[in-house]
């Protein structure tokens, strides 16, 4: 009897609990759920307003104006949007490969070996994504002049791998401490080269932090505007962001749907990237910042 009536206010207090933490769960649903509708309302806004006719394009209905092509069939009819399209696919692809194939071997290299001058780099590593990218535009446009690598592919994905490196080397070096050492052990024990290893076994492995390195720096090299406008100045080598800044300034009259499909245009790789990868990405992410 005295266990019984001792047991009635602990089973009272743990219901007490659990119901509170239902009702904060709760809580945390409906404001992450409208969170995410503030968010997600100007894309979708967007997106309905670039199939509208010239017009209707500040509607408050959504479905105003009905269904409209003209405005992308005028796009891709645009030799220069459709060469400034392509320009930023080959600037950001090239930069965000180059910098997931550097940040998965410094990475690895700082995540394995012991050698003198490894707590500097790592220290100057972070300190570079500390500095403001503003303050080396100046230095690089100088070094691109002299090298005469301005208006040139080269000199955009080289940049873009060195805003790059550092972060991807963060991210990397802590999935590959994930990663147990004994797996490589036992594929060394079979014959494998170190280097066998690391290409067979732990890269494999480590795919979501390559992947999430790989969307991180594409997404940036995408959507950068401000590194482009300074080193690209032909209207042939100007990418789609620096680009959609020029139409903008272009237009004639009140013609808001067509830079809205514009606009839509150049949102929908990112986008489409993060959801075909989202599962990787995320686990990506979240392993190599706790390890990292």
């Amino acid at each position: 009897m005295a266990t019984l009536i001792q047991g009635r206010p602990i089973a009272t207090k743990r219901a007490s609990m659990f119901s509170r933490q239902k009702r904060f769960d709760t809580f945390l649903i409906i404001v992450l759920a409208v969170i995410s509708l503030i968010v997600i309302f100007p894309v979708v806004y967007a997106i309905f307003t670039s199939f509208r006719p010239r017009g209707f394009g500040l509607s408050r209905d959504l479905f105003a104006g009905g269904f409209y092509l003209g405005h992308y069939e005028q796009l891709f009819s645009t030799i220069r949007f459709v060469r400034q399209i392509f320009n930023s696919l080959v600037m950001s692809l090239g930069g965000a490969i180059v910098t997931t194939v550097v940040a998965a071997m410094a990475g690895y290299s700082f995540a394995r070996f012991s050698f003198r001058g490894r707590t500097l780099l790592l220290a100057l590593f972070l300190g570079v994504l500390m500095l403001p990218g503003l303050t080396n535009l100046i230095p690089l446009y100088k070094i691109a002049s002299d090298l005469q690598l301005r208006d040139t592919y080269a000199i955009m994905i080289i940049v873009y791998a060195a805003y790059g490196v550092p972060f991807g080397t963060w991210v990397m070096m802590g999935f590959f401490k994930s990663i147990p050492v004994a797996l490589e052990e036992a594929a060394e024990v079979d014959g494998a080269t170190p280097f066998q290893a690391f290409w067979r076994v732990v890269l494999p492995i480590s795919a979501p932090g390559l992947i999430a390195v790989f969307i991180t720096n594409f997404v940036y090299n995408w959507n950068d505007f401000l590194t482009a406008l300074v080193m690209l100045s032909s209207t042939a080598m100007k990418t789609a962001m620096v680009g959609l800044f020029d139409f903008q300034n272009q237009l004639t009259g009140n013609n808001n749907e067509l830079l809205i499909a514009a606009c839509v245009l150049i949102m929908l790789p990112g986008i489409i990237l993060f959801v075909l990868f989202r599962n990787a990405f995320l686990r990506g992410m979240l392993e190599g910042a706790l390890k990292g």
